[in-house]
């Protein structure tokens, strides 16, 4: 996959948010809305033109006392951010939108992430990514363009229902993978995987680190020697045939078991432990 291809699939997926923001924004902006669902402190009414009802927030205090930030100028424009989009809507479902109506509110969200195709949702008034449940949220960025893009790309591509997009998917999420173990302060293979476990359990001694090497030789063995994933070569290097995946609900099994251990490393890896490439 040439990085054109990737370039092209991230413009895709901002042209998606910006139909999904401006969505949005046309639904709120509508008079029976801002009635219906925002408190009466964010909302005023004007007489003129047989009368409407309009919101009236104060977005640059309220996102100082709610995130400790000013407000984005860059949120009233077309083209925001995943970020900022995210930020939009919880605070909306925390502060302005009335207490019995969030549920509405949240449907209402979740229905225009569905219409756009974008694979998240709201979820007791936060943003989450489909598919993958878990409570943390990844808060450290190594690389955009070699890491953190491919991630991007692997979980737009495997939400689709073609065989070649889920093989992608895996593909990239491997990839990535592999980029973590490969910027592990440590000269050889074995010694990046074990740095890499280490990060998750320093106890080397203890069952969660077992637990982590293990599955990180696992994954990459049937990464490298299994199956055709990564790899244009017929056979591996035992000379064994590599077998052609076909089955799209196993696609998804190894790239949710991928997944899953990509992002525990995300979530407990430490910069000091690892030669960090810049982009260029």
């Amino acid at each position: 996959m040439s990085s054109n291809m990737v370039q092209d699939n991230v413009e895709e997926i901002n042209e998606k948010l910006n139909r999904f923001w401006t969505s949005f924004c046309a639904w709120i902006d509508k008079s029976d809305v801002v009635e219906d669902f925002f408190k009466g402190d964010f909302t005023d009414y004007s007489n003129w033109n047989e009368g409407y009802f309009y919101l009236k927030i104060d977005y640059e205090n309220e996102y100082r006392d709610y995130y400790g930030i000013s407000y984005p100028a860059t949120h009233e424009c077309k083209s925001p951010s995943f970020e900022q989009v995210f930020a939009y809507l919880e605070i909306g479902f925390a502060r302005w939108i009335k207490t019995d109506k969030r549920y509405a509110y949240t449907v209402e969200v979740n229905n225009r992430f569905e219409k756009f195709g974008l694979p998240y949702r709201m979820n007791l008034g936060k943003i989450i990514k489909k598919g993958y449940k878990t409570t943390e949220t990844i808060g450290k960025i190594l690389n955009y363009k070699m890491f953190e893009r491919k991630i991007q790309f692997a979980e737009e591509n495997i939400l689709s229902n073609e065989l070649l997009d889920k093989k992608v998917a895996l593909d990239y999420i491997i990839d990535a993978l592999q980029f973590l173990l490969s910027i592990q302060n440590a000269d050889c293979v074995e010694d990046k995987k074990v740095c890499a476990a280490s990060s998750v359990s320093d106890n080397r001694n203890g069952k969660v680190y077992a637990v982590i090497k293990y599955e990180i030789d696992e994954i990459m063995k049937i990464s490298n020697e299994f199956f055709d994933i990564r790899h244009n070569e017929y056979l591996n290097k035992a000379k064994q045939a590599r077998e052609v995946l076909e089955d799209t609900i196993f696609i998804e099994y190894l790239y949710n078991r991928a997944y899953a251990l990509l992002y525990i490393l995300r979530l407990k890896v430490n910069k000091n432990n690892l030669i960090i490439r810049e982009e260029r």
